[in-house]
């Protein structure tokens, strides 16, 4: 109880002391406003990170990003925020029954962003790198996500139309 009443008494002492005054905060970071015009990154982006390249269809309200995006391996979602010149996204994606997650940060130069990335998996393997995304197109319509085809319970992925394939597909 005598030490909650001196911590008390000392906490009392010292707002009481900087009543009235002003605060400066150090911060060595960067710091955008809010109200800053956000990078316009709408458009199909390939991005290549480590072993893996990904196409990417990003569309933009404002600050906030989403979209979809695909590998040789699996498609996926995609969500973010623009600010200023800075972009980074969040990417989810399922590969058979496993969950990949990817964090990308970049700032954006021209068409080109570069930047860095996390990513994880539901196994347990993650790795972690340098990433380069370059927009290739500004138009987003004609980006179709790999599909999902089951013929005779054996699963195959495409990313062109699916029908006419033995005239039993599934997706």
């Amino acid at each position: 109880m005598r030490f909650q009443i001196i911590a008390l008494v000392i906490c009392i002492l010292l707002s009481a002391h900087s009543y009235g005054r002003d605060t400066t905060i150090v911060y060595s970071g960067s710091v955008v406003p809010l109200d800053q015009q956000a990078a316009d990154v709408k458009g199909i982006w390939s991005v290549s990170l480590n072993d893996t390249v990904i196409t990417a269809a990003i569309n933009q309200t404002g600050r906030e990003i989403t979209g979809h995006c695909r590998s040789d391996a699996w498609s996926g979602v995609i969500s973010g925020m623009v600010s200023g010149d800075q972009m980074s996204m969040a990417v989810a994606a399922l590969q058979g029954d496993v969950l990949i997650s990817i964090y990308m940060s970049g700032r954006l130069s021209g068409e080109v962003v570069n930047g860095e990335f996390i990513r994880m998996d539901s196994s347990g393997l993650g790795d972690t790198g340098s990433f380069i995304a370059r927009r290739v197109s500004s138009d987003t319509s004609g980006f179709a996500s790999a599909k999902r085809v089951v013929i005779n319970r054996t699963e195959y992925r495409v990313s062109g139309p699916v029908s006419g394939i033995l005239g039993t597909n599934q997706i």
